[in-house]
C-alpha cells in the first residue's frame, strides 16, 4: 500500500511534466477515490474564500486568473470543451467561456445578486450572442442566492433556467461525487498545476499557463486531403449491453462514409458517439474528438440490416464540425 505522502510526492513530481497525459504509470491510481474527492473539495473551498475576500477589497485579478482554470475544470467536470473567450479574436460581451461545439457559454463571476444576472442576460441578448451560443450558464465563485427574480422575454432564442443554469461552488462539489477515478485524477493534477502557479506573479502565471493551454483541447483528425467524410446516418441509438436493452441517454451514434477522391471510391463506414445536434445527413464533416467526454463499451442496431453490432470498448466523443462551419470554432 502506497502512503498518502508518497502519492502526494508523485503528483508533485508529475507537475513538471505539464500534461496529465504524461503522468508516469506509477502515479496513477495512487489516491483512493475519497481522497481525491476531498482534495478537489478542499481546493474549491479555498478558492471560493480567496476570491470573495479579494473581491471585498476591490481586487478582481483573481477572478481573471480563475477563468482559464475554470474552463479546464468545467471541461473535466461536465464533459464540455470550453475555451477562454478573452483570448478569442472577437469580443464576447457578458460571457467568459464558450464551447463552440455544444454552443454553451458561461459567465464566471463572484457577484451573485439578481441585478448582476439580469444585466448580463440583457447584454447577451442585445449583442445577439445567442446566434453562437444557445445555452447560457453562470458560475458564481461563492454561494448563489436561494432564488432569483429574472425577467427573460426572449427565452425562445436560447436556453436559460435560473434553477439549473446558475451554478456555484457548492454545485461543483456536489457534481464531484459523481465522477469516476479517471476524472478525479485529472482534476487532482489540474489542481496541482494551479496550486503551483499561484505561487508566482501574475506575469509568470500567464507564461506558464500558456504552456499548458492545450491539455484538454479538442483533437482534430489527420487524414489525407483527398478523403471526404460524409454523414450517412444520425441519431443511431447506442446501448450499454449486447442485448440492446439498456439505451444510452447521453449519446447517440453518427455514421460516416469515407470516400477517396478522385474517383469517388468508397473506403468504408465508421460509427462515432456524439451528444450534439449539428450534423445532418449529407453533410461533409471534419472529425474532432473531445478529450473530456468518453463513451463506454457500446453496441448498436445497424440502421439498414437491423443486426446487432459491437461498436467499441471506449470511444472519445466526436464533436466534429461541418466543413461549412469550420471557421466558427474558437471564434477564429
Amino acid at each position: 500500500m502506497v502512503s498518502l505522502e508518497n502519492s502526494l510526492q508523485f503528483y508533485r513530481d508529475a507537475v513538471a511534466l505539464k500534461s496529465w497525459k504524461e503522468i508516469p504509470p506509477r502515479c496513477l491510481f495512487m489516491f483512493p477515490q475519497e481522497e481525491l474527492q476531498k482534495k478537489v473539495s478542499d481546493f474549491l473551498a479555498i478558492l471560493e474564500v480567496a476570491i470573495q475576500n479579494r473581491s471585498s477589497l476591490g481586487l478582481f485579478d483573481q477572478n481573471l486568473l480563475a477563468q482559464p482554470f475554470m474552463a479546464k475544470f468545467l471541461n473535466i467536470l461536465y464533459g464540455y470543451d470550453l475555451v477562454n473567450l478573452d483570448q478569442a479574436s472577437k469580443k464576447y460581451p457578458a460571457i467568459d467561456l464558450g464551447d463552440f461545439y455544444r454552443k454553451v457559454a458561461f459567465q464566471v463571476t463572484s457577484m451573485k445578486d439578481s441585478r448582476k444576472i439580469q444585466k448580463s442576460l440583457d447584454i447577451f441578448i442585445q449583442n445577439q450572442m445567442y446566434q453562437e451560443f444557445n445555452h447560457l450558464r453562470f458560475l458564481i465563485i461563492g454561494r448563489k442566492q436561494k432564488s432569483y427574480k429574472i425577467k427573460l422575454e426572449t427565452q425562445s432564442l436560447f436556453h436559460f433556467d435560473p434553477c439549473l443554469d446558475i451554478l456555484d461552488i457548492k454545485s461543483l462539489i456536489q457534481r464531484v461525487s459523481d465522477l469516476d477515478i479517471r476524472q478525479l485524477e485529472r482534476l487532482g493534477f489540474l489542481i496541482d498545476l494551479e496550486s503551483s502557479f499561484l505561487q508566482f506573479s501574475r506575469k509568470n502565471f500567464d507564461i506558464l499557463r500558456d504552456l499548458n493551454c492545450d491539455d484538454n483541447a479538442p483533437i482534430e483528425e489527420s487524414k489525407p486531403d483527398d478523403v471526404e467524410r460524409i454523414v450517412c446516418a444520425i441519431n443511431i441509438p447506442l446501448y450499454s449491453d449486447k442485448f440492446c436493452k439498456h439505451l444510452r441517454s447521453d449519446m447517440t451514434g453518427i455514421m460516416l462514409k469515407s470516400i477517396q477522391k478522385p474517383g469517388n471510391i468508397l473506403i468504408g463506414y465508421t460509427l462515432h458517439p456524439t451528444s450534439i445536434c449539428i450534423f445532418n445527413t449529407g453533410d461533409k464533416v471534419k472529425i474532432v474528438y473531445s478529450r473530456n467526454r468518453l463513451c463506454g463499451e457500446s453496441w448498436y442496431i445497424h440502421p439498414e440490416t437491423q443486426t446487432v453490432n459491437y461498436a467499441w470498448t471506449e470511444h472519445m466523443e466526436v464533436i466534429g464540425k461541418t466543413i461549412e462551419n469550420a471557421h466558427l470554432v474558437y471564434g477564429v
